[in-house]
């Protein structure tokens, strides 16, 4: 029996197998959850389909959330994940919001069994929840099906409003009652995208040209829109063609790591010769980069009052956030990026801005790379080719971003980035692995590493090809270091003697079973190749609570003058080119 979406010309099937069928169409291979009543005729749906698409039982719903985000971030399809009603959608939201602020295209699946006929009562069923009401500021489309007449229209709509345009998740809440109910797709309304007109590119690309001509010094400043909109190629294309050199914010360093056009990621932990580059340009050309610069900022004002700006968006309410002198443009770049590449254009003094950027490189490349960045970055060197990095928030993202950079790696890499949510990066490991099916490899914190500790199950249980990196400085590192700024060695809730702990992580792993090996600064030069080790498994690497991430801008500085001071002559030398 086939039930390919395509073929189904008069033939009747459930709600529940049209869904999965839909799913198959679209690509998705894995879907990630956690049971309940409400779902169970989906899940049985998935089941009947198994040898096509894959459930995957994770241990907690926001695990399963930061599943569905970690396969559609690495893939760019769209990521999937399901929950049962009542608490099973509010343990989701953290992930919904990491989704909604990161631009990941995700399809969030609940059920309900009310009707919700009395929407003032506080509770009219046990696991009552209005869920669109929840997460409709959180999703860029929301919707409870409550009629069989409208599962495909909603499930076009959603799919559509997931995967164009700037991304990001898409909530759909069935009635439980509509699973089992007999369809033909043939007699159900379809949802008709609108495509937007107004997007005109030829004026953005004569603005580029135009500003190029005069240009001494452009930049191309490059964000995660670029590979929302697949045109890393056409981008990589037009700056080594044109040789303009590119920068990225600090999550996107991964586009184009290996071009010899790209000179690194800025900000306020950004890197000494991207910042010394920025600070130099006349033409910032800003694709899918959100350029959320603090323009009173004393580092950024120069940069922002002083250099022309050309910024290329898909999503109109960015330009809300006011640039001086800076020229918008609505454009989305899979429109825009195969006509621009296609241009030579030329500008002024392209050799000698390129050597002036090569020189700072080449300068700055090996400043701020103390342990533990140089030992992280001795982990990338010799870390599988094919292996996707995925990493939490705190410290060890900022030591993992500098050592990317250090040890000149090609790997996919992903992160919480706008949101910021600690705990995410090892469930995100999980869909990462599924999405590609190749290792990978996960950077996270002591206290990142508990907040979703229970997806080890998950990973043992399922032999899970993924490599953990535990860098255990035994404290809430980050925020001490604010506390040493603000309240000196005053400390609340963020060293041993202070209200924070950990467990004896090698019984803690032991117990689920997996594979433990231990570095400290002392035994990682014995390292010589991670390949070495057996899949799944933990290398915690101990550092000392005292060290923290020295190398930052202070408020107030010029874009480049980083702390801890570089030598005087070199920055005279370097701030004069």
């Amino acid at each position: 029996m086939d039930l390919n979406l395509k073929k189904i010309e008069g033939y009747k099937m459930k709600v529940s197998d049209y869904i999965v069928n839909f799913l198959i169409e679209k690509n998705v291979t894995d879907v990630f959850g956690l049971p309940g009543g409400v779902v169970l005729d989906f899940i049985y749906a998935l089941d009947r389909q198994k040898d096509k698409i894959s459930v995957h039982l994770n241990f907690h719903e926001q695990g399963a959330a930061y599943s569905a985000c970690g396969y559609a971030q690495v893939t760019n399809n769209i990521g999937v994940a399901y929950a049962t009603c009542g608490p099973g959608i509010t343990n989701m939201v953290t992930a919904v919001a990491d989704a909604y602020y990161d631009s990941i295209p995700v399809l969030f699946i609940t059920a309900h069994s009310n009707t919700n006929t009395f929407p003032s009562i506080r509770s009219e069923t046990d696991q009552d929840l209005d869920s669109i009401k929840l997460l409709s500021g959180l999703t860029k489309y929301a919707a409870r099906v409550e009629s069989t007449d409208d599962v495909r229209y909603e499930l076009e709509c959603a799919y559509n409003m997931a995967t164009t345009g700037r991304k990001g998740p898409v909530l759909l809440d069935f009635s439980s009652r509509i699973f089992s109910i007999d369809i033909n797709a043939n007699e159900m309304k379809s949802f008709i995208p609108q495509h937007d007109e107004s997007m005109d590119f030829k004026e953005a690309v004569l603005s580029i040209q135009s500003s190029l001509i005069s240009s001494k010094r452009p930049i191309v400043l490059i964000g995660d829109g670029v590979r929302q909109s697949d045109t890393i190629s056409y981008v990589t294309k037009f700056a080594e063609q044109n040789k303009i050199p590119v920068l990225s914010s600090r999550f996107s360093q991964d586009i184009m790591p290996k071009s010899d056009m790209y000179f690194g990621y800025i900000g306020s932990h950004g890197l000494r010769y991207s910042n010394f580059i920025l600070s130099k340009t006349d033409l910032i050309i800003s694709l899918g980069n959100r350029m959320a610069f603090n323009v009173e900022s004393p580092s950024f004002k120069s940069i922002t009052n002083n250099t022309k700006i050309i910024r290329i968006d898909v999503d109109y309410n960015e330009f809300k956030r006011n640039i001086p002198g800076c020229n918008d443009f609505l454009v989305d770049l899979e429109v825009m990026m195969p006509q621009l590449s296609d241009l030579e254009l030329n500008y002024i003094d392209s050799s000698s801005w390129i050597t002036v950027c090569n020189r700072l490189k080449k300068e700055l490349l090996n400043y701020d790379t103390e342990f533990p960045i140089n030992a992280i970055s001795k982990m990338l060197s010799s870390i599988n080719l094919g292996a996707t990095l995925t990493s939490d928030v705190g410290n060890n993202n900022l030591w993992l971003s500098r050592a990317y950079a250090h040890s000149s790696s090609n790997k996919r890499a992903i992160y919480s980035k706008s949101f910021k949510t600690a705990g995410c990066a090892m469930a995100k490991a999980i869909g990462a692995y599924y999405s590609t099916q190749r290792p990978v490899s996960c950077f996270i914190g002591d206290q990142g590493f508990q907040m979703n500790i229970q997806e080890l199950q998950f990973i043992a249980q399922n032999k899970v090809p993924i490599m953990i990196v535990l860098l255990n400085n035994l404290s809430s590192g980050m925020l001490r270091t604010e506390e040493i700024k603000r309240f000196n060695t005053h400390f609340i809730h963020t060293t041993l003697d202070s209200g924070y702990s950990v467990p004896d992580f090698c019984e803690l792993i032991n117990a689920y079973g997996l594979n433990y090996y231990f570095f400290d600064k002392d035994i990682i030069c014995e390292l010589n190749d991670m390949r070495e080790f057996s899949l799944p498994c933990v290398i915690e690497l101990r550092i000392d609570e005292s060290i923290g991430v020295l190398q930052s801008l202070p408020r107030g500085r010029a874009l480049q003058d980083f702390d801890p001071p570089m030598d005087s002559h070199l920055y005279e030398e370097l701030d004069i080119l």
